[in-house]
């Protein structure tokens, strides 16, 4: 986790730096924009960590609001005991961005987004590399509420493309029958080279 923050920041101060040598602004009302990358997660009441593949699609309404749409397919995940009772957790959000406003093309933005997500559990798990004598049997699956708040930032250096780097903090729970209620609540994080559109033609 701790290198993931290291990552994340030396980014954010990379593109900072260059940004300040921008004299005009790509950012504006009719921008899309779409990602896709592995996103590391921790859970944080679990001692777990998860990996799910993260795609975006946002659009701004004006120059500082865009509205966004955020999905995970969940990969993996790892708890710190060896037992793993999590079969999958994948999730979908929806919701809005306030961009703050620079003179460059640097583009750091908090984000508010409810979601759902769709879980299921391992009723006996066994601990990892173990060999079990009955085969995984699986708990009732579940759809959950979530609500996530995100800060990151986005640097458009190319006309087509952009960096980005995301810190998305998660809150809920599995709300189905298993062995001993189960945290959803994450952090997760995503970074790396995305791509975007200008929909309006700037006028003269």
């Amino acid at each position: 986790m701790k290198t993931i923050i290291s990552c994340y920041l030396i980014l954010a101060t990379c593109c900072y730096s260059f940004a300040q040598k921008e004299k005009s602004s790509f950012i504006r009302k009719g921008l899309l924009r779409a990602q896709a990358t592995i996103s590391p997660g921790v859970l944080s009441e679990e001692n777990a960590s998860t990996i799910s593949l993260h795609g975006n699609l946002e659009y701004y309404v004006a120059n500082n609001v865009s509205f966004r749409g955020d999905s995970y397919y969940f990969l993996h995940s790892r708890f710190e005991n060896g037992i793993n009772p999590l079969h999958f957790n994948h999730s979908v959000f929806s919701g809005a961005s306030y961009h703050f406003k620079t003179k460059s093309h640097f583009d750091p933005y908090l984000a508010i987004e409810p979601g759902i997500s769709f879980t299921e559990l391992i009723m006996n798990p066994c601990p990892d590399g173990a060999e079990c004598l009955v085969g995984p049997i699986y708990g009732d699956r579940a759809i959950n509420p979530l609500i996530s708040s995100a800060f990151g930032f986005n640097f458009y250096f190319e006309r087509w493309f952009h960096l980005f780097g995301e810190t998305r903090y998660i809150y809920g729970k599995h709300l189905s029958n298993a062995p001993y209620p189960l945290s959803l609540s994450e952090l997760r994080f995503s970074f790396g080279l995305g791509f975007n559109l200008n929909l309006i033609r700037k006028k003269e």
